[in-house]
């Protein structure tokens, strides 16, 4: 018989209480796509512009081996990413601009495909103009977030112990997670200085959010559970481990977080090339001691790469390709994934590989 492959597996998805908690990356917390942050977008864009992408990553894309080497006994997709990105940014005056963005993002583990829906909106302002050895700055500021209707995972699912050491763990056959997601407020500064044929951006900012999930509910044999509110619901608190109970009430967090990173831009013909980096630190309230309580460790930074290249087809249409490569998967890119039960997952690397068209009026 042919054994069963092993695949990548996300993190909420992965181990039992993963699959309790999922709450199912930019968070430290740069939101997505601020990689590539510049002080006057309408230089690269003119005043309009609209962005489409289509973004994936599975067992023949990874030729880098970009995903980590951890790898359970899944499904032959397992591991596999899918979205679709949609941005759109419009020049209000040669010094201010404004843009939006919404994604989609399938996550696949086994016969599960969790969905999660993703938004920003932001606005910035060009402060100061470049002159000599002076750089060129804006001030910026964005909200952004992540949620989830309902992430299910179908397969049987070890909850909790009535007994140390655990021998028979209570198990449930189908977990759902409700209502799951994140919400953040972002301030950044950027500042842009022209070397040559390269343009260089710097920028360092700072965010502050909320995690949150409605309900989690479970089928254990014929009983419904349901998790809400930091109960049971009567009759059921009594029957369930404090120490299960702790680790539900540590799905529901603030956040602090700062971040800084630069990216440098060359253009030669029709081609456009670009390249980022950023380093993220994230702080979380409650969450990370339950995490150092079981003497595990909680993660706290993130780097992201990113690079594109870009040919530009006509005057106002740009056809291009991105990869981005994180040290922590989705650690900054999706907040809500992370929480005491699913923190073990993030010392794991993940890349992505988009491809796209930017149409723009001069």
């Amino acid at each position: 018989m042919k054994s069963p492959r092993k695949t990548h597996c996300f993190p909420l998805l992965n181990v039992c209480f993963s699959a309790v908690s999922l709450t199912l990356a930019t968070s430290a917390m740069a939101a997505p796509g601020d990689a590539f942050l510049e002080v006057i977008p309408q230089d690269r864009y003119g005043p309009v512009m609209v962005e489409f992408s289509i973004d994936h990553m599975n067992k023949s894309l990874d030729v880098f081996k970009l995903r980590d080497a951890s790898l359970v006994l899944a499904g032959e997709n397992s591991g596999d990413y899918q979205g679709t990105s949609l941005r759109a940014g419009l020049g209000l005056r040669p010094d201010v601009w404004v843009d939006g963005a919404l994604q989609q993002r399938k996550l696949t583990y086994g016969n599960d495909q969790p969905q999660v829906d993703s938004w920003r909106v932001g606005a910035q302002w060009q402060f100061l103009q470049a002159q000599g050895i002076k750089p060129a700055a804006a001030v910026r500021l964005s909200a952004w977030g992540n949620q989830s209707q309902q992430v299910v995972k179908s397969s049987p699912t070890a909850l909790a112990c009535l007994s140390n050491p655990c021998k028979s763990p209570i198990m449930a056959d189908r977990l759902s997670v409700n209502d799951a997601q994140d919400r953040t407020l972002q301030a950044d500064l950027i500042g842009a200085w022209i070397l040559g044929p390269v343009k260089l951006s710097a920028f360092a900012g700072a965010g502050q959010g909320k995690v949150s999930v409605g309900s989690i509910t479970a089928m254990v044999g014929t009983v419904p559970l349901t998790y809400s509110n930091g109960s049971f619901g009567a009759g059921f608190d009594e029957l369930v481990p404090k120490s299960f109970n702790t680790e539900l009430q540590s799905i529901n967090y603030n956040i602090r977080s700062a971040h800084a990173g630069f990216n440098l831009a060359y253009n030669t013909g029709p081609w456009q090339l670009r390249g980022a980096y950023v380093i993220q630190n994230i702080q979380r309230s409650a969450v990370d001691d339950v995490i150092r309580s079981k003497n595990k460790t909680p993660y706290n930074l993130n780097n992201t790469l990113m690079g594109e290249v870009g040919y530009k087809m006509t005057r106002n249409t740009l056809l291009f390709t991105r990869g981005q490569v994180m040290s922590n998967q989705f650690l900054t890119e999706v907040p809500f994934l992370y929480n005491s039960l699913t923190s073990h997952r993030f010392n794991q690397r993940y890349g992505l590989l988009s491809i796209g068209l930017v149409a723009s009026v001069d």
